[in-house]
């Protein structure tokens, strides 16, 4: 079994000593063509998953069927893990390969140990990953929220751009979306957004192309 050793559910853990413990809670590898469901908006939440190799997208659909981006999953990231342990049932997002995508697939119900199980110092490893990466994706989702609470266009997007910034201590900087997908990040229209950004390089509050970013 392919272990990803650079995902963060395996950081302190030996490949060797990862392999068992993926045997040990039932842990599949999952092939997925480009452009089919890995999971989808209302399915019952069975599993997590890492990403070995490919691309996957996150969105969720209103009522009236207009995708929100929600975001992206890059190899060796994992991915549905919060919502795995949250108190609902169905998935609220859908996920869906862009590329052709292999994912290791995690039993839920064999992840937190039971009563009489043994816990040894590779379990325990993992369980701790598992949290920390759990409490990094909270917060990526409070993020977002922050950004989209915000009340125009200009708003969302400066904050996105600074946020980003803060993160890697400097003013130059790439973002992980194209044009499409940052409007879809941030709930707004495509053209809108391009209009804006335009107006915002020609009063040289930063300069851009494609997703390479300076702010001023």
């Amino acid at each position: 079994m392919m272990i990803p050793i650079m995902s963060k559910l395996f950081r302190g853990i030996a490949p060797e000593d990862g392999i068992k413990l993926m045997s040990r809670f039932g842990a599949t590898i999952r092939n997925i063509p480009k452009g089919a469901p890995v999971l989808r908006e209302g399915q019952l939440k069975r599993n997590i998953g890492i990403l070995l190799s490919g691309h996957l997208e996150m969105f969720e659909t209103d009522k009236d069927g207009h995708r929100s981006m929600v975001g992206f999953v890059k190899p060796p990231e994992s991915f549905a893990v919060v919502f795995a342990f949250a108190d609902v049932v169905k998935h609220p997002c859908s996920v869906f390969a862009t590329e052709d995508s292999k994912i290791l697939v995690i039993p839920i119900e064999k992840i937190l140990p039971r009563p009489g199980e043994t816990i040894d110092a590779t379990y325990c490893r993992f369980l701790d990953n598992l949290f920390q990466d759990m409490g990094n994706t909270t917060w990526t989702l409070r993020s977002r929220a922050f950004i989209l609470s915000r009340r125009s266009t200009e708003e969302k997007l400066m904050t996105y751009l600074r946020e980003k910034s803060n993160a890697v201590g400097s003013k130059d900087f790439k973002i992980p979306f194209n044009r499409q997908e940052l409007a879809d990040f941030l709930c707004v229209d495509r053209s809108a957004l391009s209009a804006l950004m335009s107006r915002l390089k020609d009063r040289g509050v930063f300069t851009y192309h494609k997703n390479h970013f300076i702010l001023a």
